[in-house]
């Protein structure tokens, strides 16, 4: 299935569910196949459509958490800072497989999203996001957005892994290459 279908099915389930489904610090899954569009020429799923996956299973979440009524009632448009991936093993053709998405944490501008593809019980990759909203005004504040989503907790502290990632990706944000 094209990845413009399976947006569509999430924009379109969001609409008929109505009211938030989940707890948005709750992990969730969305099922899911590998098609033969989505494979390269080892056959066996593509890079990019891990990432491409990744972004549906973050709308995906955020419609069940109910950010997507503030997504179109303020213009919110949700941007990804940056991305990491590590790939375990390769998705096959027409493999199905499980992608689970937690937030697990976050700080006063951006939220950081753990992603991991499962299929059998097995981690074929991991994906880590950073993410903020941005409005007709700028940033949309991270407790602004959890708030939408139901949550007024702390952060859940970092794992050690994602807050080195998050302070190597500050590092390289501050290089400028020249051309």
């Amino acid at each position: 299935m094209n990845m413009h279908l399976r947006m569509t099915k999430v924009f379109m389930a969001a609409f008929l569910r109505g009211t938030p489904s989940v707890n948005a610090l709750e992990p969730f899954a969305v099922n899911m196949r590998v098609w033969p569009m989505d494979l390269d020429f080892n056959l066996h799923k593509n890079n990019g459509r891990y990432l491409s996956c990744m972004d549906i299973g973050r709308m995906d979440m955020a419609f069940r958490a109910g950010l997507h009524r503030p997504m179109f009632k303020y213009k919110w448009m949700p941007l990804l800072g940056s991305s990491t991936i590590r790939y375990f093993k390769s998705l096959r053709p027409f493999q199905k497989f499980d992608l689970v998405t937690r937030i697990a944490g976050w700080d006063e501008k951006w939220v950081f999203i753990e992603q991991k593809f499962i299929s059998k019980g097995h981690v074929y990759a991991v994906g880590t996001v950073k993410v903020l909203f941005r409005g007709a005004d700028g940033n949309v504040p991270t407790k602004t957005l959890l708030h939408y989503a139901g949550i007024n907790d702390e952060s859940p502290v970092l794992p050690q892994w994602i807050a080195d990632w998050h302070s190597a990706d500050q590092a390289l944000g501050k290089y400028i290459p020249k051309q």
